[in-house]
């Protein structure tokens, strides 16, 4: 909020649970869009604000898990849309860092060091 100047962002891409998820909704802007690719708050049945909505943002559940129960038309756009992103740069890798096997030490002391993204 304070990088906008209190407006808010366009698009959340949240995968973080219980008060960083509320924290999360409460960065949207009006009309912003939240994308929520986590699974903890919906399985947990975690409430949410219903007070948040009155700024005409949308909430969607992303579960790509279940994309396996979708058409072959959907799974083939989905391929297709994927591909682009990666060719025109749209879609970029996450930064990684991979250890050797001989490194569980240095690997264990990286994540303790909170530099890393995801698991």
């Amino acid at each position: 909020m304070q990088r906008t100047g209190g407006r808010g962002v366009d698009i959340v891409l949240n995968s973080l649970a219980e008060e960083k998820l509320q924290a999360s909704v409460r960065c949207l802007a009006n009309g912003g869009r939240f994308l929520e690719i986590g699974k903890f708050d919906m399985i947990s049945n975690n409430s949410l604000d219903m007070s948040i909505f009155s700024k005409g943002i949308s909430f969607h559940g992303v579960l790509l898990d279940k994309l396996h129960l979708s058409s072959l038309e959907r799974k083939i756009t989905l391929s297709k849309k994927i591909e682009e992103g990666l060719e025109n740069g749209a879609i970029k890798p996450l930064c990684r860092k991979v250890f050797k096997r001989n490194e569980i030490e240095a690997a264990f002391r990286y994540m303790a060091s909170g530099k890393h993204i995801g698991k």
